[in-house]
Formats: C-alpha cells, sequence, structure tokens
C-alpha cells in the first residue's frame, strides 16, 4: 500500500511495513542504488535520496517497486503473461522488489505497488491470430497498481509473420490461398498502464497470397494440346518467428519480408507469381507479366490470376485466381475500451498502437 500524501504524519514502522526492515533500522539504510536488468542505480523509489540527507517527509506517496523480469535468459517467443511473473514465488526468478538487499517479498495484493514489466532482451509472438502478442500484462491487477511497461535498449518485441499462401497446382485446387496474418509486440490488459519504450516494439507482418494456376487447350480443329502450369507461392511475411514462404515463395526474417515464388509457364498457360511477403518482400514474377504484388508495411502483397496467351479452347479451360496477402498485426493492441499511455523514447515504434483486442 503506497504511504500516504504530504499534510499526514508518517512513522518509521510505516516505511518499514511498505518497504520492509532493513538491517540496522536505520532510516539511512533506505538510500539504496540496485540495478536489475537494464535498470541500473535505482532508488527505493522515485525522489528517495540515494545520498546525503534523508528526511520522513521523502517517503510521503512512495510505493514498494516490483520489477517483473523480462530480461533474463536468451530470446523467446510468447512467455508467460506479466501479472502469473507477479503472482510466482519469490524463488522463481520472475520478479525482483526493489529493497537494496533486506528481505521483502510482494504483496498478494498488487494495489499500491509500482509494478514495473522490465523487458530488454528480443522476444517474438506466435502465428496464426493477429491479437496474439509477444508480452501481455495480463489481467487480474489490482485496482490502484501503478503499472509501467519499461522497453529498454536492448529490448526487442516483435509480432510473428503470416505464412505465405499455397499455389493453385492443379485443376480442383486453381486458387492460390490466402495470406496468413502477422501478429502483434505488445498487449496491454490493464487501463492507465504507461508504456516507455527505449527499444524497439513492432507489428509482424502479413504472408503473401499464392498465385493462381492455369490451365488450357490450344484451338484447332479436332482436340488440341493442353497446357497447364502452376502458380508460385506467397512469401512469408516479416516477424518473430518469421513467417514461412510457401510453393517458391522465401521465408522472411525479422527486418523484412520473403519473396514470392514465381509462376510456372508452359507454352500458353502461365502460373501467377505469388505475392512478397510483408514487409517490402517482392511479388514473383508470373509466367506472363502476371507477377505477384509486393508487400507492404500494411499486408503481404497479392498472388496473380494464372493467365493464358493465343486463342484457346473452351474444353479443359480453369484459371485460378491469385491469393490475397495477410494483413498485418500491431506495435500495441490493448483490451477494448481501456487507456494506455505511451511514450516512444528511441522512435522504435513500428506499426499501430491503438488496436483492441489481446490474445
Amino acid at each position: 500500500m503506497a504511504l500516504q500524501a504530504s499534510g499526514n504524519p508518517i512513522s518509521f514502522s510505516q516505511i518499514e511495513t511498505e518497504f520492509g526492515q532493513n538491517t540496522d533500522r536505520d532510516l539511512g539504510e533506505y538510500r539504496v542504488s540496485q540495478t536489475v536488468g537494464g535498470l541500473s542505480n535505482q532508488p527505493l523509489d522515485t525522489g528517495v535520496p540515494q545520498s546525503g540527507a534523508i528526511k520522513f517527509s521523502d517517503f510521503y506517496t512512495k510505493r514498494l517497486n516490483v520489477i517483473i523480469d523480462y530480461h533474463s535468459g536468451s530470446t523467446e517467443n510468447r512467455p508467460s503473461v506479466a501479472k502469473a511473473r507477479y503472482d510466482a514465488g519469490a524463488d522463481t526468478g520472475t520478479h525482483t522488489v526493489l529493497t537494496g538487499g533486506w528481505a521483502k517479498t510482494r504483496p498478494a495484493n498488487s494495489s499500491g505497488t509500482k509494478t514495473r514489466i522490465h523487458i530488454n532482451k528480443t522476444i517474438g509472438s506466435a502465428t496464426g491470430n493477429v491479437n496474439n502478442c509477444a508480452v501481455r500484462t495480463g489481467t487480474g491487477w489490482n485496482s490502484g497498481t501503478v503499472l509501467t511497461i519499461e522497453i529498454g535498449s536492448s529490448g526487442k518485441l516483435y509480432g510473428a509473420g503470416g505464412n505465405g499462401g499455397e499455389a493453385g497446382t492443379s485443376s480442383s485446387d486453381a486458387n492460390g490461398e490466402n495470406g496468413g496474418v502477422g501478429s502483434s509486440g505488445l498487449g496491454v490488459q490493464y487501463s492507465g498502464t504507461t508504456v516507455i519504450n527505449n527499444g524497439v516494439i513492432s507489428a509482424g507482418y502479413g504472408g503473401g497470397g499464392g498465385g493462381g494456376y492455369r490451365k488450357v487447350e490450344r484451338e484447332e480443329t479436332g482436340p488440341g494440346e493442353i497446357f497447364s502450369a502452376a502458380g508460385g507461392g506467397g512469401g512469408g511475411g516479416q516477424g518473430l518467428p518469421s513467417g514461412e514462404g510457401i510453393d517458391g515463395g522465401t521465408d522472411g526474417s525479422t527486418s523484412a519480408g520473403g519473396n514470392g515464388g514465381n509462376g510456372g509457364e508452359e507454352s500458353q498457360a502461365h502460373g501467377g507469381g505469388g505475392g512478397g511477403g510483408g514487409s517490402n518482400g517482392e511479388g514473383g514474377e508470373g509466367g506472363n507479366s502476371n507477377d505477384g504484388t509486393n508487400g507492404t508495411s500494411s499486408a503481404g502483397g497479392n498472388g496473380a490470376d494464372g493467365t493464358h496467351t493465343g486463342s484457346v479452347e473452351n474444353e479443359n479451360n480453369v484459371t485460378g485466381e491469385g491469393g490475397t496477402g495477410g494483413a498485418s498485426g500491431a506495435a500495441i493492441r490493448r483490451t477494448s475500451g481501456i487507456t494506455v499511455n505511451i511514450t516512444d523514447a528511441s522512435s522504435g515504434i513500428t506499426g499501430a498502437t491503438d488496436a483492441t483486442g489481446v490474445a
């Protein structure tokens, strides 16, 4: 529980209740400097002196600081939600209580705490749903919690890239499939949360659509020669994990979309080129300039329809349509109806920051 505001007497026992009992039960020992992940030289709480004179009035409105760990270890995808890490036992390594070294466990009720979600490594998301987020606050925070998400200079949150769409390859499977959607970077589920970004928060980008199949019979007296050509697959979208390229499309990466696959060509039949993965994957070439479109920051590129040249019969005439590129995810999503305060100190946010829906 946060300590009272100025004008109300404050006692040493109240300070001990909030921050724990230091070794010598000495007010001066509350002048601390602690490093947690990329957060260096941290005071007990903002405004509590770290050196020089310290007095009871320095503790008015101060709160226990609990830092949630998304900085230890190596790159991971879609770790457990922050509320679960707050709730975990003191010996699990999921959070740190700022004290300067003496024993103090986080309160079961988060109300009154200043809980800081500290992200200082690379974290990816999961494919398949635009609402999937790499890091989520989780739900169940008690009213009165001051919740802050602090992304350090080594912190990088990426939505996942969508997979490319499969190409049309036969008369029974002529149309190219749509590219998969990208997912999202950060999901906020507690109203009033503050986001301070000094790193990267990026949307995942959609996969390219698959190109269409084409089958024709050459026009001539009597049965004509039959030609067919498959489309090219879509490129994978940019993200982490990156989208998978399909049927000649290439995989995306954390910095670019994959290129679409090239459509086939057999005499008069021309398969459509696959769409490039967003962001900026190049569309694949079609058999007759029916190229897939390039991926962009808003979506994967579209696959092209199958085409033909010359005169053809009505028999054995199959035209597959190209698939649509998948939409991008968002950099930051929120539960509908809540407020989020965002400061992008590094200009490192790429993608929408006001999308709703978190999974």
